[in-house]
């Protein structure tokens, strides 16, 4: 994410909060004009002249220097504006906000540069997941030595057996623990990435993916933590 798109962010966030916090009267309120105004600086170098219909000026709003009113109708008049240019405009919304907290979260670097990409796409996102399970392959075969080729189930087999006395990546010093990462390693190669591997597959939204891949990065989180057999 860019510094730009931070910026139209966090002042939507702003905006919406300040949406929320107005209230419904008909007597002036005092400061929340201020706080629109500094919203609307923010985005002004971004946005460009549109900018200067947001704002709140005399005689809209007066008061001294510490304190200044508006009246609340104005007020949600303006924020109303200005949420649903940076809506329908830039794409922002909450829903928007949420993937990003959700992008940031992911760790693993090289997750996230090769996902990154495919995940700011307009759609076709199982091709993330494809991106994504590609990854935990590959971190598998590297970790346990493999190199054979060996790809999917039969991978995961072969580095991570259910019985930990047989296995060349130990998860965990709990069997069950243990047992239970090779299983979902399993499912995952069974469930996203055989299809995603062999047919083109439209039902994945941009949230699908990137909850794959959140999830995804614990696991890799997870190998990089294994411990190899020697044996």
């Amino acid at each position: 994410m860019d510094d730009e798109q931070k910026i139209l962010n966090i002042a939507y966030a702003r905006a919406c909060g300040l949406k929320n916090a107005a209230p419904h009267s008909d007597h002036p309120v005092p400061g929340l004009a201020n706080d629109l105004n500094e919203i609307v600086d923010m985005i002004a170098p971004i946005v460009g002249r549109i900018a200067q219909s947001f704002y709140i000026r005399p005689p809209d709003m007066w008061g001294g220097s510490d304190t200044v009113y508006c009246y609340p109708q104005i007020l949600q008049g303006r924020l109303a504006q200005l949420v649903a240019v940076l809506e329908s405009t830039y794409n922002i919304n909450n829903n928007i906000m949420e993937i990003g907290s959700l992008y940031n979260s992911i760790k693993d670097l090289e997750l996230k540069n090769r996902c990154s990409d495919l995940l700011s796409a307009p759609g076709h996102f199982d091709r993330v997941i494809n991106q994504a399970t590609l990854i935990l392959e590959d971190r598998i075969r590297k970790k346990a030595g493999i190199d054979r080729p060996l790809t999917g189930v039969p991978l995961v087999n072969a580095a991570l057996n259910a019985d930990i006395n047989k296995t060349i990546l130990k998860i965990s010093e709990n069997p069950e623990e243990h047992e239970g990462i090779c299983h979902i390693c399993r499912g995952l190669m069974l469930s996203f990435r055989n299809p995603t591997h062999h047919q083109i597959l439209e039902r994945y939204s941009r949230e699908d993916a990137l909850k794959l891949c959140a999830f995804i990065d614990n696991i890799l989180a997870l190998i990089g933590n294994s411990i190899a057999s020697t044996t």
